[in-house]
């Protein structure tokens, strides 16, 4: 005879990690969905934006101090966060990051919107980097030089699109590149 609450908990476990995956799935794939709208933007190959693929690799990994210095890390040991932690670093991990041009694109899904709630309690997180509020974030981001546009959840695609399209314009023309 099974115990219906052993078995109950263990399904909800089991339901709750699923739930996980495929919300990482959507969140991938809005990311990579991203990543081609920039593609099509670019069309002479001035970004290089890299992906946050949340396999722990740290593709994205950057560690930032409150001066602004700042180091790509791609892979780091639990010793080493430590290490970076105590000269004053703080991990960040962007959902997608162009390191030569620093430029940053995070997709705000976690949120209710332009005028709405963003994260405001930062906390320490299981995977693999410092877990700040937004606002915490566009500090260090800021402190670093890097531009930052983040793009709403819950803003029409097609604005999405205009969005992305006028922040990489404007960022082109600014440095004046040339091919």
């Amino acid at each position: 005879m099974r115990n219906d609450r052993v078995y109950y908990r263990i399904t909800f476990v089991s339901y709750i990690q699923i739930k996980k995956k495929v919300m990482g799935i959507q969140d991938l794939n809005k990311l990579f969905e991203i990543h081609r709208e920039i593609k099509k933007i670019d069309t002479e190959n001035k970004f290089n934006f890299v992906i946050d693929t949340d396999t722990k690799e740290g593709k994205t990994r950057i560690v930032i101090d409150e001066f602004g210095t700042w180091k790509k890390t791609p892979s780091l040991t639990e010793e080493q966060a430590s290490e970076f932690r105590k000269k004053g670093f703080r991990q960040f991990v962007p959902d997608l990051i162009d390191f030569k041009n620093k430029l940053i694109i995070e997709y705000q899904e976690e949120c209710k919107g332009r005028q709405g709630i963003l994260r405001r309690r930062g906390k320490i997180n299981k995977k693999g980097h410092d877990e700040f509020s937004d606002e915490d974030k566009d500090i260090f981001y800021e402190l670093a030089n890097f531009n930052q546009l983040k793009i709403w959840e819950n803003t029409d695609v097609e604005e999405q699109r205009k969005e992305m399209k006028e922040f990489l314009e404007i960022f082109a023309s600014k440095n004046n590149f040339k091919n």
